[in-house]
């Protein structure tokens, strides 16, 4: 008998196809957001890949080769037809209301249909609170809204039941944009019919407050390097476009304004940053450290390469909004 192969070896040889069946199982579970219609997207154009998709109701198949499964996250028995012995498991699920319950069926399902791996879709934003300029995987979070303390108890129940049944790795993407994508839209929306004065105010205002956006492009292809990836059992990655120093209000602003051929009337005079801090404070919201950035050298020390430059993605964000949302007249 040959040496037993570790499981991140046998993730790898699974992506290559090297196993009995010669087909690989990936089910992806949210696929209906945002994220998940351009993993799909990407996902259905690779030849050695069977897609399984979980759906609430029967629709027509709009992804050729894709297995659409009728399930529900909160019905355990609907999640032993979606998921195969073998498989690799893509959650990108957040519901209204009873998360734990629906990731305590997903672990359940896992262990008992003995799929190979979990890759997890959590959020960057579960350090809540803490004061890091630079947050990383390793930054002790201090979660205060809701959304950020189920997201953080979904991460360790989710660990807590892989143990010894099937690996987990969970990506935390940062603020997720795109053509479709509700980050920058708003902003889009201000510059694009907003008042002019409120926005040159705000300009003052955010400056240099970071907008720690990634481009989804990014993100999708973070999740398919994490397919067959080695060593990343119980591994926690950020993905972020922060390492662009351009991710920054200002930046960001002035490309979309150039974008929309609009411009101010006059030059924008930059507040202190410690201005911001205490209204950001007033206001209650959970990151008040305009300068909070986050940092996706794990995953780019592992081998990881981002396809698409920060720049180049708020331009086609642009070009998308322009088409899809004319200005009002």
């Amino acid at each position: 008998m040959g040496p037993r192969l570790s499981r991140s070896a046998q993730a790898s040889d699974w992506m290559s196809g090297n196993h009995a069946s010669g087909v690989n199982t990936v089910v992806v579970i949210g696929a209906s957001g945002f994220i998940g219609e351009h993993l799909l997207n990407t996902l259905t154009e690779r030849s050695n890949i069977e897609l399984r998709v979980l759906v609430h109701r029967k629709k027509a198949k709009i992804h050729a080769g894709v297995n659409f499964i009728e399930g529900d996250l909160l019905q355990p028995d609907s999640l032993d037809v979606l998921l195969l012995k073998d498989s690799i498991v893509i959650n990108l699920a957040y519901l209204a209301q009873n998360n734990l319950e629906a990731m305590d069926n997903l672990a359940q399902a896992c262990v008992k249909n003995k799929v190979r791996r979990l890759i997890h879709c959590s959020t960057a934003v579960v350090d809540g609170r803490s004061e890091n300029d630079w947050v990383t995987e390793s930054t002790p979070c201090v979660t205060t809204s809701d959304y950020e303390k189920t997201k953080l108890q979904i991460e360790s129940s989710l660990c807590r039941a892989a143990l010894g049944e099937f690996t987990i790795t969970i990506l935390r993407p940062t603020a997720v944009f795109g053509p479709g994508g509700k980050n920058l839209l708003k902003l889009a929306n201000e510059l694009m019919n907003g008042n002019q004065w409120i926005n040159y105010v705000r300009s003052c205002l955010f400056s240099s407050r970071s907008l720690n956006l990634v481009a989804v492009e990014n993100v999708v292809a973070a999740l398919e390097f994490l397919l067959a990836a080695e060593n990343v059992d119980r591994e926690v990655f950020i993905i972020s476009d922060d390492d662009s120093p351009k991710n920054n209000y200002r930046d960001i602003e002035n490309r979309l304004l150039a974008g929309f051929g609009i411009s101010y009337l006059f030059p924008r005079v930059p507040m202190p940053k410690w201005c911001l801090k205490v209204l950001l404070r007033v206001a209650g919201k959970a990151n008040i450290n305009p300068s909070k950035k986050y940092s996706d050298r794990k995953l780019s020390e592992l081998g990881f390469k981002k396809p698409q430059g920060l720049e180049a993605a708020v331009d086609r964000f642009s070009s998308w909004y322009k088409g899809a949302h004319p200005k009002r007249t």
